[in-house]
């Protein structure tokens, strides 16, 4: 019988140390899985959202779901819920044994039981504001670090290094008080849920006494009974923890649901169709009329068209609407009223993929990433071929500089093409657009950077490969629109002039209450309001 309960014993703690490493593994495979999953799926859905929601949502603002609120799901999967598990196992299977003991007994100690449940609803909306508090903290010095860090430089020049970690201080200060606030809270949670232990232990100390000297309990009885109310408490106990915790669990749930519930406001049309570089790429404006969020009714076109593989320039003053055209074109916003329309399609009917695969919108500021100089131009083409490749990089001057590098193409170019110039990036971005192959191919300011012998010599090349595609470019320079047939003047959201750069005059240019008119040509340089 010693060798039976030394081997029972044995088999028992083992097996009970396999199964829960075997059920630890398998929460924590499924809570990886869980949390690859969810990052995905919030990455399909930012990759979806529009233009509107970026440019009003700072980066770390949507950066911070993706991390810490995911990873306190897949906590909550791993660790949290198989603990949750254990405590209501253990509670139940502790009242099924009291109850075989002594119902008497144990029919004292259940009306303690509410206690700490109503301890615990007491606590239970303070419990949650403090944890979204919390994340709220956590998501407002997510987004300052992003901001801070990707600033440091500009920081150091404009000397306010302090000012700057004053304010990361003040954020920091402020996440610390709300975490001192949520374990208060779960503190005094934990000393109220605790008062049911003790007047339990009381109870069975009295009661089942009492029962032990009448003769209807034993001493072995008693001391077994109390050990179970100490097993069936001790989980109630440190459930105070595990709610606190679940609170802040259900906090990241809640702002991955937001995240998750996200719609884009430029998406395809039921009926969207598939655009094929057989259809003709004349873009037409009728009745447009748009406004940001922040600025209503900023542009109105009543009629606009631009024929397949036209050279057209945009000029005006700061604000004149130039990017806002340029935007509307490549679909990064939809009109308010009106439709534009691209080879007799609303660009609306028009299937995304296909829009963004034949119109190239290129900014002032092109985006570039942290890898090689190859991986930057193949980024849209990834098998371009050598010869084309080698063509595109020479057409915006960049031979030179490629090949006086250590590495050539596979030279690293830093975060954001860092160890560029600004004009290197933007010939480098010019090529990848070149490579691309666009119907439509829009530069907005994207040639600011270079000097105006090399934007003649760079726009020249983009007209000698890309015959066929109309070219639209956004400058404030009158050098550059020395090369072009046809330039469109726009003042406070309207087209005032459009005609033949040499021949035009601007006219009619109001700041202020102010008007003014020039003689000005072409040839000369445009005036201040319109720069």
């Amino acid at each position: 019988m010693l060798l039976l309960a030394a081997g029972l014993i044995f088999l028992g703690y083992q097996g009970r140390m396999a199964l829960t490493s075997l059920g630890s593994y398998l929460m924590l495979t499924a809570a990886q899985k869980l949390a690859l999953t969810l990052r995905m799926s919030l990455l399909g859905r930012l990759d979806s959202l529009s233009t509107e929601y970026y440019e009003d949502t700072p980066v770390g603002t949507v950066m911070y779901p993706l991390k810490e609120p995911i990873e306190e799901v897949a906590y909550f999967g791993s660790d949290l819920m198989p603990a949750i598990l254990r405590m209501f196992l253990t509670t139940s299977f502790t009242l099924v044994t009291m109850f075989m003991l002594s119902p008497l007994v144990t029919l004292a100690v259940l009306p303690l039981v509410p206690v700490f449940l109503i301890a615990r609803q007491h606590f239970r909306r303070r419990l949650s504001a403090n944890a979204d508090t919390v994340q709220n903290n956590r998501l407002a010095w997510s987004t300052f670090l992003e901001e801070h860090l990707s600033s440091v430089i500009p920081i150091q020049l404009l000397g306010q290094e302090k000012r700057q970690e004053r304010r990361a201080f003040r954020l920091l200060a402020r996440g610390v008080r709300s975490q001192h606030n949520l374990f208060t809270t779960s503190i005094w949670f934990t000393v109220w849920g605790s008062m049911a232990v003790v007047l339990a232990m009381c109870a069975v100390i009295g009661y089942g006494g009492e029962m032990v000297l009448s003769g209807s309990l034993s001493v072995g009885g008693l001391v077994a009974f109390y050990g179970l109310v100490t097993q069936l408490f001790d989980p109630l106990s440190g459930a105070a923890d595990l709610y606190a915790r679940a609170q802040k669990t259900f906090a990241s749930v809640r702002q991955l649901k937001s995240g998750l519930e996200l719609c884009p406001t430029v998406t395809n049309a039921a009926a969207a169709v598939c655009l094929s570089r057989e259809h003709l790429s004349q873009i037409d404006f009728a009745e447009v009329g748009f406004g940001y969020r922040r600025q209503r009714n900023m542009l109105h076109i009543p009629w606009l068209r631009i024929l397949p593989g036209e050279h057209v320039a945009i000029a005006g003053e700061n604000g004149a609407g130039k990017s806002t055209v340029a935007k509307l074109i490549a679909r990064l916003y939809d009109p308010d009223s009106g439709s534009i329309r691209i080879g007799n399609l609303d660009i609306r009917n028009i299937q995304l993929k296909d829009l963004r695969r034949y119109v190239c919108y290129l900014p002032r500021d092109p985006v570039l990433f942290d890898g090689t100089l190859s991986f930057n131009l193949r980024f849209v083409r990834p098998a371009v071929p050598d010869d084309e490749l080698q063509e595109a990089i020479r057409s915006v001057g960049l031979s030179q500089f490629v090949a006086a590098l250590p590495d050539g193409l596979h030279q690293r170019i830093g975060p954001g093409g860092c160890q560029l110039s600004g004009g290197q990036r933007q010939r480098l971005a010019i090529a990848r657009a070149i490579l691309q192959q666009p119907r439509i191919l829009i530069l907005d300011e994207a040639t600011s950077c270079l000097d105006p012998s090399s934007e003649r010599v760079v726009l020249g090349n983009i007209r000698h490969g890309l015959t066929a595609s109309t070219l639209i470019v956004i400058s404030h320079r009158a050098s550059t629109f020395s090369t072009f047939g046809r330039l469109l003047v726009l003042c406070r959201g309207e087209i005032v002039e459009d005609g033949n750069p040499h021949s035009l005059k601007f006219a009619t240019s109001r700041t202020s209450n102010q008007s003014f008119s020039t003689a000005s040509t072409i040839d000369g340089d445009l005036p201040e309001a319109l720069v």
